[in-house]
């Protein structure tokens, strides 16, 4: 009797341990436009700081229409979407599109690539896809 005890102690200690500790997330997409301008924002990334926790990231990648899925990246797993709380976003240049094709620099304000200047920010759970619009250069 007392190594069932001491086994099923062990083993309740043992599930304990492997509790989930992966975050709730929200899915979030949205749209980025350039304000007076076609869409040359394809291939460059969002990335987007949870407010009072910076080292929270999501990002995504921008599509040839603007269009963006956010995704977090968690003990090295990729979760679909972000956790909840208020994000502020900037605009993560890429060198070259998933082909290996050279992009061009982004034609957006200096502003939109830093998260204390670029002016960009969310909620999340969002009501609706986002809408965010960046100034040309």
């Amino acid at each position: 009797m007392k190594w069932a005890r001491i086994f099923a102690a062990v083993g309740l200690l043992a599930l304990a341990g492997c509790a989930d500790d992966t975050p709730k997330t929200y899915p979030v997409s949205g749209k980025v436009t350039l304000v007076g301008g076609p869409e040359k924002l394809a291939g460059h990334h969002i990335e987007a700081a949870l407010d009072g926790e910076p080292t929270v990231r999501a990002s995504g990648v921008i599509g040839p229409d603007g269009a963006f899925t956010l995704e977090t990246l968690h003990n090295g797993k990729i979760l679909k979407g972000a956790r909840e709380g208020t994000y502020q976003a900037r605009i993560v240049p890429a060198d070259e599109d998933e082909n290996g094709k050279k992009l061009k620099k982004p034609p957006i304000n200096p502003k939109h690539l830093k998260f204390e200047t670029s002016g960009l920010s969310f909620r999340v759970p969002a009501d609706s896809d986002l809408a965010l619009e960046l100034l040309p250069r």
